[in-house]
């Protein structure tokens, strides 16, 4: 389900229809779900989401069933700011199964601090002028010490 599909016209302006919404809300309570007591994850990441459509019906396009599901893992938490999403590398509309639609998402951080978006990004580029991002730097060290 898509946002930008799902608008619906009411007295008070534009809002997100009925279907949308319900979607939402079931997708927020199950990441909430299988999150725990993690902290969102502050800083530039890479996301691949594979989506498993019920039926041809209304078919989606793929940039809006992508910004949903950033706006929706912002949402829930899991990352701080849907901006720090750098990549969608191998997003795609997987298949149809009606039985069991879905999206299997994969989240990962970007540990490279050379990587533009650290310096492109106002809130990343503030965070790393101000130290907050070392923790990265020790993980970049950890896996090439392991390397």
């Amino acid at each position: 389900m898509t946002k930008k599909n799902s608008l619906q016209k009411t007295r008070y302006g534009l809002v997100q229809g009925k279907a949308y919404r319900e979607y939402a809300k079931d997708a927020l309570w199950k990441l909430k779900a299988q999150k725990k007591s993690i902290k969102p994850i502050g800083c530039a990441v890479t996301m691949t989401a594979r989506y498993y459509m019920p039926n041809r019906k209304g078919w989606p396009d793929l940039f809006g069933l992508v910004q949903a599901t950033a706006d929706i893992l912002e949402s829930a938490g899991i990352i701080e700011d849907d901006g720090y999403i750098a990549q969608i590398d191998g997003s795609m509309i997987a298949g149809i199964d009606a039985e069991d639609p879905r999206v299997e998402i994969t989240v990962s951080e970007i540990t490279d601090l050379e990587f533009p978006l650290y310096e492109l990004h106002p809130k990343l580029k503030k965070k790393l002028a101000e130290g907050n991002l070392k923790r990265l730097t020790k993980t970049r060290k950890k896996q090439h010490e392991a390397e």
